[in-house]
């Protein structure tokens, strides 16, 4: 990793590799082809990832060294995207733009819940959770916007939507970055709608802060861009890692969430401060382009990257505070 620069002060904040994922402790190799996502559950026991092998792997990162539970296989496409309920019972994979459906595993039998769609010409790549554990949204860029329940049933939808992704960062309101490059919200219960934000490229991947308050997209060309939701405002452009038209997801985590990875088209993870646009760590090892990156919400030292060159790396804290390593 680069050593912080000694202009630079950090003073509260500095990481240092006592505390701080700086290092690789395990590589998994049992994807057969590029790792597109990878995701911690909320109580931080559990990893998923999935491929373009079509397959999602779930293992338990609680071991030494971190093992596979369930292999979920008979997806129609490679699983780009996938998230856990709340409460981890079940999660939701979400495959390519030309599939007509998206699918629930049960977590605890470790068996396809359901299968999510209305038509054949259904693209759902994209999803996420409302906080009741029992319905969550879907939606994809060729207009198709769901509202389901956790039986595969389709409660509402909204119609000509086109969205890259989503996120639902209070309890009745879902931000969709959608294919005019605008973050718009969307109340289900009232069926309003309204402008939040709007970027000047393409949104490629969006997540939000535990609190709900703070907004990341990853912009084609762009980069890492942070936003205050309740301001409207945008905070930062954070420097250095290369991003063009793929999908790269970026996460927050550490400390008191004040930290965001983000994956990179140069083979290599960006970790910055959000109070700070310049890097105070970039990771090296994978050898092709690091699609996600995901921060473990329990273990502050412990980060997941999914990456085209078939692996998942599992990166925690240095052995010493020695820069030069």
């Amino acid at each position: 990793p680069l050593p912080l620069s000694p202009n630079l002060c950090f003073y509260v904040f500095a990481p240092t590799r006592k505390n701080f994922p700086c290092q690789t402790k395990q590589t998994l190799t049992a994807h057969q082809d590029e790792v597109w996502f990878c995701h911690f559950s909320h109580d931080g026991r559990r990893l998923a990832t999935g491929s373009k092998d079509t397959t999602v792997i779930i293992w338990n990162v609680e071991s030494s060294p971190v093992e596979q539970v369930y292999k979920f296989e008979g997806h129609q496409s490679g699983a780009g995207f996938l998230a856990f309920s709340p409460n981890d019972q079940f999660l939701l994979v979400c495959g390519t733009e030309e599939v007509p459906e998206a699918w629930l595993w049960d977590l605890e039998s470790g068996t396809r819940k359901c299968s999510i769609g209305q038509t054949q010409d259904d693209s759902l790549t994209t999803g996420a959770w409302f906080p009741d554990n029992t319905r969550f949204v879907v939606g994809g860029s060729r207009g198709h916007f769901y509202l389901c329940n956790v039986s595969g049933h389709i409660l509402n939808t909204w119609e000509g939507v086109r969205v890259n992704a989503l996120a639902i960062p209070f309890s009745n309101v879902v931000l969709a970055a959608d294919t005019h490059d605008r973050v718009r919200s969307y109340n289900f219960d009232d069926n309003a709608d309204q402008d939040v934000f709007k970027e000047d490229h393409p949104i490629m991947s969006m997540s939000v802060s535990p609190d709900g308050r703070l907004a990341l997209l990853n912009c084609a060309k762009q980069g890492v861009h942070l936003w205050d939701i309740k301001d409207r405002i945008r905070l930062r452009k954070f420097q250095g890692l290369t991003q063009g038209h793929y999908t790269i997801f970026s996460c927050f985590g550490g400390m008191n969430n004040d930290f965001i990875a983000s994956g990179s088209e140069d083979q290599k993870i960006y970790i910055w401060h959000w109070k700070r646009e310049v890097a105070v760590r970039v990771l090296s090892g994978h050898l092709r382009t690091v699609n996600c990156v995901s921060w473990n919400p329990t273990k502050p030292s412990m980060i997941a990257s999914a990456s085209d060159d078939g692996t998942v790396r599992i990166w925690g804290a240095g052995d010493s505070d020695d820069e030069s390593e």
